[in-house]
């Protein structure tokens, strides 16, 4: 009597496509997935599924699809976060010029048909993509949180976007400023852009707060002996005098504004207060709050206890004056 050996499997990376999918439909689902990927760039299986209605294993699946027929990619960059023995991470998918031209089709990716989306997925670094992955975490958390709260309005992306002023929506980069900034007798011309941006809206009390975010991996120096060098208290510095010129009123429309700063560690935050007070003479210490990635209510963030560069407590739905 023989045995046979079942024939092998043959292992296929998950990052390559097979060339052979079976046939597949596009339905309303898929194209709400292609249109949250496009709004954030860069979204892991799990931020889909929690953005999307439905199981999430039919979530899943529908995302192996998409990436089989070309509509969605796996950035390459992303096979670095396999360690041996570390399990497996969520995939990460993008966009591809084929998802990028359906959508521009139907009026929902306004960046046109000219830009290549699978190239830019391949040339971006890790680093990059971890950081706008983490932008992602703190987005979607957020979202979350509002979602089921009747006197709390979250705008933030598109939407906020549509609220300014029609000389700031026309331009290439809406929420990027220059502003002057002196520091130690040297006149420097910086440009800021947060790395998230959005509003909320308390409609009972006919209120409402702005909020640019800043998410930090510390791998920026908390300071430098020049301005001409990226640092966090060059950004410190920057918003500062936005908030001192009033171009948050004038380019943005906006009555106020706060700084929300996620950083690594409670240590590393606690520096960067330490570096904000002395350099501002404890001036404008209200306008940037802190919080870490160790101690961030990722379930609330709501109602999670920031805390100012003055060491006060604060909350993204307190509705106390919002002068620095």
């Amino acid at each position: 009597m023989s045995t046979q050996t079942p024939p092998r499997t043959v292992y296929r990376p998950r990052r390559t496509r097979s060339g052979n999918p079976p046939p597949f439909q596009l339905t309303s689902r898929d194209i709400d997935i292609l249109t949250v990927v496009a709004r954030y760039r860069f979204l892991n299986s799990g931020h889909i599924c929690t953005l999307i209605a439905g199981s999430p294993k039919n979530i899943r699946n529908r995302l192996k699809g998409l990436f089989e027929h070309g509509f969605l990619d796996r950035p390459e960059c992303q096979y670095d976060f396999y360690r041996p023995g570390g399990g497996s991470q969520l995939a990460v998918y993008a966009l591809t010029d084929k998802a990028a031209r359906l959508l521009h089709r139907q009026g929902s990716f306004t960046q046109g048909e000219r830009l290549s989306c699978q190239q830019r997925n391949h040339v971006i670094s890790r680093p990059f993509l971890e950081h706008t992955l983490e932008v992602a975490d703190f987005a979607i958390n957020l979202k979350v949180s509002v979602r089921n709260q009747t006197d709390v309005e979250l705008v933030a992306n598109e939407d906020l976007l549509h609220r300014l002023p029609q000389e700031t929506r026309q331009l290439a980069k809406p929420f990027r400023l220059n502003v002057p900034v002196i520091h130690k007798s040297t006149r420097n011309n910086i440009g800021v852009e947060p790395d998230y941006a959005f509003s909320l809206g308390f409609p009972e009390l006919k209120r409402r707060a702005h909020f640019l975010c800043e998410i930090d991996r510390n791998t920026m120096p908390v300071e430098r002996s020049s301005l001409a060098q990226t640092s966090i208290l060059r950004k410190f510095l920057a918003y500062q005098a936005l908030w001192q010129a009033n171009l948050h009123t004038s380019h943005f429309g906006w009555r106020n504004f706060r700084v929300l700063i996620i950083t690594s560690d409670r240590e590393h935050a606690q520096c960067m207060r330490a570096c904000l007070r002395h350099h501002t003479n404890g001036q404008g210490l209200q306008l940037f709050w802190f919080a870490s990635r160790q101690t961030l209510d990722w379930s609330n963030i709501l109602e999670h206890q920031w805390i100012d560069g003055a060491g006060q407590p604060r909350s993204l739905v307190s509705i106390t004056p919002l002068s620095p």
